[in-house]
């Protein structure tokens, strides 16, 4: 069967792509987007992100773009013809490494030819450049493949072609949960063509030259831990002590200023620790202490960010929450299979950084299917045609507000184990504040 021309439009590849960005939009929260004004219209682009979320990732850039975009991924993944059909489908093209065989490396020369014809015909390139994802927010040595696709296009239209690497910094409050807040902040633009004196000189030098440079653009727009060995430490450390950094800086608490909160407070942490005027040793030692003290009263840091209601609210809370049990009931029932099915797989997967893509992917062929199947049965038991179309309308809201209020009645679980341990235990709750406070005043950190 011949390959589908990945430059020409689809109808196929709009269906899909609508499908996907809509469940995905669901599937996080919120999706904000920064330094829009970043990304030069009517110029060939090359979209370069970090990776730390397996098939998440793609989709960030991919839907934070808003429109077509050609991926190229190793081609290991495309040796079962039905696979390939599909990720030809989605417009990725396969790379090949030498680990593929020295033969399989000739095969490169077409896809370099058919990445040109891509940005040529006006649709943008992605790649992850560090080639591999990790599980830590680190940015990784990049791969030199996409420098050197870029120079290759420009020197195929001897560098005419105008081409810009825009990169973009993924981060994400949680890699494995869905209903949270992702985060795509797009990066200044590295023209191609800035190169090009050196590149006729020095190829070589060059090449590894916009590597470093594309690292340093895209570790300014992601959080970056430069410090691995000591990486937990300083992330506890930034979780605890970004709100009272917020507070100082007169910032409201939203996921924009908290992000660039955190870049704020690691640096600070890596600083101070590498004049040893922070003892991370220290630092973990007090981090374990505190860790172990909300392990035994059943709390979450996230907690302690604001205030406590009153009784009387508490009360007010739990009634509200009682009297929509019903509608609880009726999501968690018509809900439950197509939910907890990709949660038991995902859970199976050896490297976790791929829970919230097994997750997405199941959830987008298991809840239109559920749903179908269901729709059927109303059908044929009641023979009601408006009330199985009501149905239908019904479960994905109800599944939506599930979801939710089970997030929100957690919280404020916690809430009241505070609450109680606060009221009940001062001294305890006493003990809990004065280590907390020590870590967010850590010793010589201004």
């Amino acid at each position: 069967m011949k390959k589908p021309d990945i430059v020409k439009p689809s109808f196929r590849y709009f269906l899909l792509f609508r499908l996907a960005k809509f469940f995905f939009r669901i599937y996080y929260r919120r999706m904000t987007v920064t330094g829009r004004e970043n990304v030069p219209r009517g110029v060939p682009l090359i979209y370069a992100a970090n990776h730390q979320n397996a098939l998440m990732d793609a989709l960030a850039v991919l839907f934070a773009a808003n429109r077509p975009v050609v991926f190229l991924a190793r081609a290991d993944i495309f040796k079962k013809k039905a696979i390939a059909a599909l990720l030809n489908l989605l417009k990725m093209l396969p790379v090949y490494r030498i680990r593929d065989g020295f033969d399989a490396m000739g095969n490169n020369q077409q896809i370099f030819e058919d990445t040109v014809r891509v940005l040529k015909a006006g649709l943008p390139l992605a790649l992850l450049p560090e080639g591999t994802h990790t599980s830590i927010k680190h940015l990784q040595q990049l791969k030199k493949g996409i420098c050197r696709i870029a120079f290759l296009a420009e020197e195929s239209s001897d560098f005419n072609l105008n081409l810009h690497i825009v990169p973009v910094g993924i981060d994400y409050s949680s890699y494995q949960k869905a209903g949270t807040h992702l985060l795509v902040n797009y990066g200044p633009p590295i023209a191609i063509a800035d190169y090009y004196g050196l590149y006729k000189d020095n190829p070589q030098k060059v090449i590894a030259q916009l590597r470093d440079d594309l690292a340093l653009a895209i570790k300014k727009i992601m959080i970056h831990v430069e410090n691995v060995e000591n990486y937990k430490e300083i992330i506890s450390l930034t979780d605890i002590m970004v709100p009272a950094q917020l507070s100082a800086s007169g910032l409201t608490d939203n996921r924009v200023n908290r992000f660039f909160a955190s870049r704020e407070v690691i640096q600070l942490i890596e600083n101070a620790s590498s004049i040893k005027r922070l003892d991370l040793g220290q630092a973990k030692s007090d981090l374990q202490a505190y860790h172990n003290l909300l392990q035994k009263y059943g709390l979450k840091n996230k907690l302690f960010e604001s205030k406590l209601p009153s009784a009387w609210m508490f009360i007010l809370l739990f009634m509200l929450s009682v009297l929509l049990l019903p509608v609880h009931l009726y999501g968690m029932v018509f809900n439950y299979i197509p939910y907890k099915l990709p949660q038991k797989i995902a859970n199976m997967m050896k490297d976790k950084q791929f829970i919230s893509s097994v997750n997405f992917g199941l959830g987008f062929v298991l809840f239109p299917l559920w749903y179908v199947l269901l729709m059927v049965i109303v059908w044929i038991i009641t023979g009601n045609g408006l009330l199985t179309v009501i149905s239908l309308i019904s479960w994905p809201f109800a599944g939506l507000f599930v979801f939710y209020h089970y997030k929100y009645l957690r919280k404020l679980i916690g809430k009241l184990r505070l609450y109680r341990l606060k009221a009940r235990k001062p001294d305890q709750y006493r003990q809990l504040m004065d280590l907390r406070q020590k870590l967010i005043q850590m010793p010589d950190m201004d």
